[in-house]
């Protein structure tokens, strides 16, 4: 009798060891996060590793069909951290583009997991990017391939003696170590700008004296320069060889004072233009 109880439980015991291991198995490898992402640039790294289900805020630019559930928290040149704890996110993930940097530190002194992601401000590192929210967001087969198509698109092309110069509002321009360098970069031309380290502002003749053969002004600062043709009118614009070349061009300021997925379809834009 005692011998067929103790059989008896030990086959309860097997079973009950057997249905908790198909759970186990059952269970994803990653629980999904409540994630949010304090700029553009990661928002659509999320979205094209599938991971958009899980957004539960975005930074205002960004403004991908699939994040439209997302609770929009600002915008990322300004953020704080109340707009962020009221979502209850398991992991906050931005990039140099969410302002101001104290905002990591604060999160995560809230005791909110927070990641910032790329070292370089020119964004020559975003494939790292990439490939990191592919480990954070268990999704690294997929981000392997994103990452490896983007630095494909973002290879130079052959050297062309074209002198860019990128105006945020035709005033300020994008120096070295900036987005707008890399894009220049990566299309073969060279940044007219390539002495200044950052965004500056420059004065006229400054800026008539950097000689672009090719002029980009952000179309959202109309306000500021007066419309395109009033622009290129301007004495120290119609000067430069692009002036006078009619080179002078209107553009998206977020597609080029930005690196994000998109950027090597920029980069062939501005190839086309030489």
């Amino acid at each position: 009798m005692r011998d067929g109880v103790t059989a008896s439980r030990s086959r309860l015991a097997a079973t009950a060891a057997a249905c908790l291991l198909a759970m186990a198995c059952l269970q994803p490898a990653f629980a999904a996060e409540r994630l949010v992402v304090l700029s553009s640039d990661v928002g659509e790294i999320a979205v094209a590793l599938g991971k958009a289900g899980e957004v539960v805020g975005r930074d205002r630019a960004s403004i991908a069909p699939e994040l439209k559930g997302a609770t929009d928290i600002g915008s990322s040149r300004s953020l704080s951290a109340e707009p962020v704890l009221r979502l209850k996110p398991t992991l906050v993930i931005g990039t140099e583009l969410a302002q101001p940097p104290a905002i990591y530190q604060q999160l995560e002194s809230l005791g909110v997991k927070t990641v910032k992601l790329g070292a370089k401000a020119d964004g020559s590192d975003y494939a790292q990017v990439i490939r990191a929210m592919g480990k954070l967001l268990d999704a690294q087969a997929t981000a392997e391939k994103l990452a490896s198509d983007w630095e494909a698109g973002m290879r130079p092309a052959a050297s062309k003696p074209v002198r860019v110069l990128i105006t945020y509002d035709g005033k300020t321009v994008g120096g070295r170590n900036t987005a707008s360098d890399t894009l220049i970069r990566a299309a073969g031309g060279v940044n007219a700008a390539d002495s200044i380290d950052g965004y500056k502002p420059l004065n006229a003749e400054a800026v008539a004296g950097l000689a672009p053969d090719i002029v980009l002004i952000g179309e959202h600062n109309k306000a500021i320069y007066g419309g395109l043709e009033q622009f290129r009118a301007r004495p120290d614009i119609a000067a430069t060889p692009a002036g006078k070349n009619g080179k002078v061009f209107e553009i998206v300021v977020q597609k080029y004072f930005t690196v994000n997925l998109h950027s090597p379809a920029v980069v062939q834009e501005l190839r086309a233009r030489f």
